[in-house]
């Protein structure tokens, strides 16, 4: 499977730009949640922004909910969610909630997370999905069939066969899967002291 190395800065500045794009579209949340540990990355950034423009005005919080799919490069397992920093329980009638999270791959992390929140009165337009990455796999229905899928995204991928797909590794937070050549190349060229760090 190929792989895209995205590097953490420009994770950032497309944060900022999809913070302004759910801005402008008038959609400020009470809550956003951010997927752990892909979404927290994203998630930081698009917090900060909506906390420099709403200051003094009222909170929106941040939190954070442990769930995960993939076992290894190109390998999914069975969602799991494992805990709430802000339990969905509390979420009150009116409430808007932004789930963030790096990718939208196979669908399933976000759509188990997403149902649960949608269990707790939450109408589907008061829930938000906003990615870095949304990967849309034309060649299969499974995905299509999720009832959750992205409202926001910094970019979309269109992949017609799976030998078309690739893995996109990012540098802001993934250390999984690098091969010693991907170490030399995006590690240890810009910071020898990383050397043997990562073994």
């Amino acid at each position: 499977m190929e792989k895209e190395f995205l590097e953490y800065d420009t994770l950032r500045n497309n944060a900022i730009k999809l913070a302004d794009k759910i801005w402008n579209e008038d959609f400020i949340p009470d809550v956003i949640y951010v997927l752990l540990r892909g979404g927290a990355y994203l998630g930081n950034v698009i917090s900060e922004v909506f906390k420099t423009r709403i200051a003094g005005r009222r909170p929106v919080y941040y939190a954070a909910v442990a769930a995960r799919s993939y076992t290894g490069v190109g390998t999914a397992g069975g969602v799991r969610i494992e805990g709430w920093t802000y339990n969905p329980e509390h979420l009150r009638e009116g409430d808007r909630v932004l789930l963030v999270d790096d990718i939208f791959d196979s669908g399933n992390t976000i759509n188990a997370v997403g149902e649960k929140i949608l269990s707790m009165g939450i109408p589907r337009e008061d829930l938000k999905i906003a990615v870095h990455d949304y990967k849309v796999k034309e060649y299969c229905d499974n995905q299509t069939g999720h009832p959750v899928q992205p409202d926001y995204w910094c970019r979309i991928h269109r992949i017609a066969r799976p030998e078309d797909d690739n893995w996109i590794h990012y540098l802001s937070h993934e250390l999984i899967g690098l091969s010693p050549d991907e170490k030399e190349r995006y590690y240890y060229q810009t910071d020898p002291s990383l050397r043997g760090l990562l073994d």
